[in-house]
């Protein structure tokens, strides 16, 4: 690959033209807002509006499953792939039950560590990723989708709507569903979303691309309209480049409060495409998560580049 990529890590991040999925099923004695939006549509919208931008901007810028396998580790020991013996999602260090791996149609894992941490390894995409503790990673198709209706979180009707949300996306693009059980507030699940661009790179030496894709933000979703608040760009301490627009909305809840939303997008190049993880929140909450989304994108790995 032609360079290193970078992370900004600053209180600045994430607006994707995603339209967030604010879960909030109607009953009869108390409707709650439809907010639920065409994410396939928007999915869609979001790969062609990177390449849309490149294409725009290329003259001007310079420069160049039927077994889900969840492996357990530990620091001194050779990771072993298992699988859990509950029709439940495995979400806590299992040591036994061991299984013999299978042709994987994801092109992706998810490896959980003794410390509770889990990995995702994206064979697609080509890198790899630390996800926060606490948070329940999701694949489209695989078990531990499947799965995730049987939590105890699932119980909750938005975490119901946002699982329901997603489960007619191709698991190509939306290639991982990252959601905070605990973090539920004013009918609105925080949520980040791993979208991958196939065969579209933006470009990081301007902001070019990102201004492009900037400007179509306010009138992309279906639900909420983003007024963008920044775009820049930064380099992780792993040295991969990255952009970053950050946006915010509203929407009011079924209580009648003026609820804030933030969402902060951040992109970076792969090595067939452009790889982008979006994290949406209430705005109140702001502060308390955003840390641990930017945590996170410090642990980017290009696999390329390791190997």
């Amino acid at each position: 690959m032609n360079n290193k990529r970078n992370f900004f890590m600053a209180p600045v991040f994430l607006m994707i033209i995603l339209a967030c999925v604010v879960p909030g099923l109607p009953t009869a004695s108390t409707p709650l807002p439809t907010l639920t939006a065409d994410t396939g549509a928007i999915e869609t919208l979001v790969a062609g509006t990177v390449s849309a931008a490149i294409a725009q901007t290329q003259q001007s810028i310079p420069g160049p499953s039927p077994v889900v396998v969840i492996v357990t580790a530990s620091a001194d020991s050779t990771p072993t792939p298992t699988v859990a013996s509950s029709p439940t999602p495995t979400y806590t260090v299992t040591p036994t039950f061991t299984a013999t791996p299978t042709q994987n149609p994801s092109q992706s894992a998810l490896t959980r560590h003794e410390d509770g941490s889990v990995l995702f390894r994206d064979d697609l995409a080509d890198y790899k990723i630390k996800l926060p503790l606490g948070w329940l990673a999701l694949r489209i198709n695989e078990k531990e989708f499947l799965d995730a209706f049987s939590l105890e979180e699932a119980a909750n009707t938005h975490v119901q709507q946002s699982l329901l949300g997603i489960q007619n996306e191709d698991p190509n693009i939306l290639r991982l569903f990252v959601f905070d059980p605990s973090h539920i507030q004013n009918d609105f699940v925080t949520d980040m979303r791993f979208v991958f661009d196939r065969g579209g790179r933006i470009s990081l030496t301007t902001d070019a691309d990102l201004q492009s894709i900037a400007a179509k933000i306010p009138n992309s979703a279906a639900v909420f309209r983003f007024e963008v608040t920044s775009v820049k760009m930064g380099t992780s301490t792993s040295g991969v480049d990255f952009g970053v627009i950050e946006a915010r909305s509203s929407f009011t809840s079924a209580a009648g409060a003026d609820v804030g939303l933030y969402q902060k997008q951040v992109f970076f190049n792969v090595p067939l495409g452009t790889q982008s993880i979006t994290f949406t929140t209430v705005a109140d909450l702001k502060e308390i998560l955003l840390p641990a989304f930017d945590a996170m994108l410090e642990t980017v790995t290009l696999i390329e580049e390791e190997e």
